[in-house]
């Protein structure tokens, strides 16, 4: 026993270097060989998760994918249904019995628009009516025709027309002719009127819009401009009578149901009835 035990602590004395080695290694290997274990293992169960979670995603689209294919032959049954029953409703009224909740020998219309009829017939069935018209089929099952109604679009109404009385004079020349530009008398009628009738206009026109319509369809020469003064048209010449023809202090003016306003007259609105005259004043008015 005791060589052994001295052969051994021989073994030891020599190879002690390496047997620290050995023992170290061990050591090493038992703290790290299970981390990396666990690694792999964490690793491969991480893998395994993301598969199963792959192939639920496709069984679901799959099963998606199935569901409009499934549903289409019960969308055609009742199709079928509802075609079988309209033709069983169809013979019936061929047939002269009456279907659904209509009394014995009637048969309910359909409706379209706004318009609305019921159709009875012994024997006949397929009434229908679209719109404001209706037409009843006779002897046929599931017959009908659309009826006539007014389908044209509405047109925009004409806007409402009113009447004025509209006259264009200058009597006040006849009494100052001396003081007329030369080469103008035949210019002035032997009335003074120049023009006198009744015309149309819309709502919103003024006193210039009607004059200038009336002057352009009657062909008297008529001659206007803005004037910043007043906001508004000013008339320099009716007939080719203008302002300073007779006198430094004539000119046109006007009057509405006779009263002259102090603004222009293309401001000056219009009503119906309303009597418009435009006078040539020789004194600024104090003549007319």
């Amino acid at each position: 026993m005791e060589q052994n035990g001295s052969k051994f602590k021989d073994f030891i004395s020599k190879h002690r270097k390496a047997l620290i080695s050995l023992v170290l290694c061990v050591a090493v290997a038992a703290v790290f060989i299970p981390t990396l274990y666990r690694s792999q293992v964490d690793e491969l169960a991480q893998e395994a998760a993301e598969l199963n979670n792959t192939e639920e995603v496709q069984t679901t689209e799959e099963e998606n994918a199935e569901d409009p294919q499934e549903e289409e032959p019960e969308e055609n049954t009742e199709e079928t249904e509802t075609e079988a029953e309209e033709s069983g409703s169809a013979e019936d009224a061929v047939s002269g019995h009456p279907t659904g909740s209509g009394s014995q020998g009637q048969t309910s219309t359909s409706n379209s628009g706004s318009g609305s009829s019921s159709g009875s017939a012994s024997g006949n069935s397929g009434s229908s009516s679209s719109g404001s018209g209706a037409s009843s089929g006779s002897g046929n099952s599931g017959s009908g025709s659309s009826g006539s109604g007014d389908t044209n679009p509405s047109t925009p109404s004409e806007p409402e027309q009113y009447t004025c009385y509209l006259e264009v004079e200058c009597h006040t020349i006849l009494n100052n002719m001396d003081d007329l530009t030369e080469g103008k008398e035949h210019l002035v009628p032997s009335s003074g009127v120049i023009y006198s009738n009744y015309v149309k206009f819309t709502q919103g026109q003024s006193a210039y819009d009607v004059l200038r319509a009336a002057m352009q369809a009657a062909g008297i020469q008529m001659d206007a401009e803005y004037n910043s003064l007043y906001d508004s048209a000013y008339i320099k010449g009716i007939n080719n009578l203008y302002e300073f023809d007779c006198g430094p202090y004539s000119g046109w003016m006007y009057s509405i149901n006779g009263t002259y306003p102090n603004y222009g007259a293309s401001v000056s609105p219009l009503s119906d009835g309303d009597r418009v005259i435009f006078s040539y004043t020789c004194d600024l008015g104090r003549d007319l």
